[in-house]
C-alpha cells in the first residue's frame, strides 16, 4: 500500500517544478502578472501541505494572505532600507549565478569569523533570481511568501507533534486553527514578507532547526544552525527557545535565562536588566499604541496587532490564575521571551554605543517589528492557547448555591401535601426527605 506521506511529498516536489518553470516563463514577460500567477499557483501548493481538518479558517487565512500580498506588491517598495538595497545589489551586480558563487564561497572561507549576511543570504535567493532572469526586486515578495507558508506549516506540525501542554480536549483543532489563522493574518509578517530582507528566512530556519533537534537529527541541525548563524548571530537563542518550549526543558530554559541575565548585568548593568523587562512587554506591544504617530495608515495594522496582543496578554493572566494546569505553559513561554529580550537588549546596546549615542532606560536601538519576528510564532501560539482556555472559561456554567437543589427536591418530593403532613418529616443535610423519629 502506498505511503500517503510519500505521495504528498512527491506531489509537492512535482508541483514545485511546475511552479518554477511557470515563473521562469511569465516573470520576464510581465512582472505584476507573474506575481498574480505565482499567488494563484500557491493555492494548490498550500493545500498539498499537511494541515488540520479545519477548511474554513485555512481558506480565510489563505485568501487574506493572498489579498494582502497583492496589495503590498502594488503599494510597498521592497527596497525600504539600506540592507534591502545591499541585498538586491547582488542581483544586479552579478550577471550569472556562476559569477556570484565563487564570491560567496570565498567570503565564507576567508571571513568565517566575521561573515556578512549579504553573501550568506544570497546563497538562498540568488539561484531563484538568476533562474527567472529578472533584474527587479519585486519577485522577492513571491519568494518570501513561499517561505512564510512553510513557516506557518512548520509551526502547525510542531504544535501537532510536540505540544503536549494541557488543552481542552474538544478544542485541539480550534487551537490549531487560531494559531494558523493568526499567523496568516499577522500584519508584521505581511510587511516583512514584502521587503527584500532576511528576516522571514531567519524565522523559517529557527522553527525548522528546532524540529530537527526535537527529532534528534543532530547533523542536519548543526548544518542548518551554521547557515542560520551566518544570517543572524544570535539565531541559536530563539532556536533553542523553541526547542525548550516544545521539549518542556524547564531547567535548561531557566539556566540559559540566568546566564543571559548575568551577561547583561556585567556588560550593560542595571539599566540593561530594566530594559530587558520593558522589551519583553514590547515583544507583545509594538509598535507602541500610545504613540499617536503609530496610528497613521502606514503603521495602522501593525499597531492594531499590538493592541490585540495586549488583549491576549490580559486574557493570559486570567487563564493563568484560573487554571493551574496552564501555568507551566505560560511560565516557560515567558522565560523564553525574557531570554530573547535579554539578547535583544545586548544587541541594541552594542548598536547604540557603537554609534556613540546615549544609552538609557527605554533605549532599544533597533527596529522592534523586525527583531520580534523570530518569536512571533510563539506569540501566536500563546494566542491560540489562551483563547481556547478562555473559551472554556466562558462556557463554564455558574454553580448554583447548595440551597437551590434542596428546595427543588423538597417541592418535588412533597407534591401537593399540606403543612400538617410535613410535621413529622425533616430535611437532613445532603438533601432528601426522611421520616422523623
Amino acid at each position: 500500500m502506498a505511503n500517503p506521506s510519500f505521495n504528498r511529498t512527491f506531489l509537492l516536489v512535482l508541483y514545485g517544478f511546475v511552479v518554477v518553470f511557470a515563473l521562469k516563463w511569465i516573470f520576464p514577460q510581465d512582472m505584476l502578472l507573474g506575481i498574480i500567477l505565482f499567488f494563484g499557483l500557491l493555492i494548490p501548493f498550500f493545500f498539498l501541505l499537511r494541515w488540520p481538518h479545519t477548511p474554513g479558517p485555512l481558506l480565510i487565512g489563505l485568501l487574506a494572505l493572498l489579498t494582502g500580498k497583492l496589495a503590498y506588491a502594488v503599494t510597498t517598495d521592497p527596497l525600504a532600507g539600506p540592507d534591502e538595497i545591499n541585498y538586491f545589489e547582488q542581483v544586479s551586480s552579478f550577471e550569472r549565478l556562476s559569477d556570484f558563487m565563487p564570491y560567496a564561497l570565498q567570503h565564507i572561507s576567508g571571513e568565517w569569523a566575521n561573515m556578512s549576511a549579504y553573501p550568506i543570504f544570497g546563497l538562498l535567493y540568488m539561484p531563484f533570481f538568476k533562474w527567472i532572469e529578472v533584474q527587479e526586486p519585486l519577485p522577492i515578495i513571491a519568494f518570501n511568501a513561499l517561505l512564510f507558508v512553510l513557516i506557518v506549516n512548520q509551526t502547525y506540525r510542531l504544535n501537532e507533534s510536540y505540544l503536549t501542554y494541557p488543552t481542552p480536549g474538544e478544542n485541539r483543532s480550534g487551537f490549531h486553527s487560531m494559531v494558523i489563522l493568526g499567523l496568516l493574518l499577522s500584519p508584521s509578517f505581511m510587511l516583512m514578507t514584502s521587503i527584500f530582507a532576511k528576516d522571514v528566512t531567519c524565522v523559517l530556519l529557527g522553527v525548522y532547526a528546532a524540529g530537527l533537534l526535537l527529532r534528534r537529527k543532530y547533523i542536519w541541525f548543526v548544518i542548518v544552525m551554521v547557515y542560520a548563524t551566518g544570517l543572524r548571530d544570535y539565531a541559536i537563542v530563539y532556536t533553542l527557545g523553541f526547542y525548550f518550549f516544545y521539549a518542556q526543558r524547564f531547567r535548561s530554559a531557566v539556566a540559559v535565562m540566568l546566564g543571559a541575565m548575568a551577561i547583561l548585568a556585567v556588560q550593560v548593568g542595571p539599566t540593561g536588566l530594566i530594559n530587558s523587562v520593558l522589551l519583553t512587554i514590547f515583544l507583545f506591544v509594538s509598535p507602541n499604541p500610545v504613540n499617536p504617530g503609530n496610528w497613521d495608515s502606514e503603521v495602522f495594522l501593525r499597531t492594531l496587532e499590538a493592541v490585540w496582543m495586549l488583549v491576549i496578554l490580559g486574557l493570559s493572566a486570567i487563564v493563568f490564575m484560573k487554571y493551574k494546569e496552564t501555568r507551566k505553559f505560560y511560565i516557560l513561554a515567558f522565560i523564553l521571551l525574557y531570554t530573547y529580550a535579554c539578547t535583544l537588549v545586548l544587541v541594541g546596546y552594542v548598536t547604540v554605543t557603537g554609534r556613540e549615542l546615549e544609552y538609557g532606560v527605554g533605549t532599544i536601538g533597533d527596529n522592534m517589528v523586525r527583531k520580534k519576528l523570530p518569536v512571533l510564532p510563539l506569540l501566536y501560539i500563546m494566542q491560540g492557547y489562551t483563547l481556547v482556555w478562555f473559551a472554556r472559561l466562558c462556557r463554564t456554567p455558574v454553580r448554583r448555591s447548595a440551597a437551590a437543589p434542596m428546595e427543588l427536591t423538597l417541592s418535588t418530593s412533597i407534591g401537593g401535601e399540606g403543612e400538617d403532613d410535613l410535621s413529622n418529616k425533616r430535611i437532613l443535610k445532603g438533601g432528601g426527605i426522611h421520616a422523623g423519629s
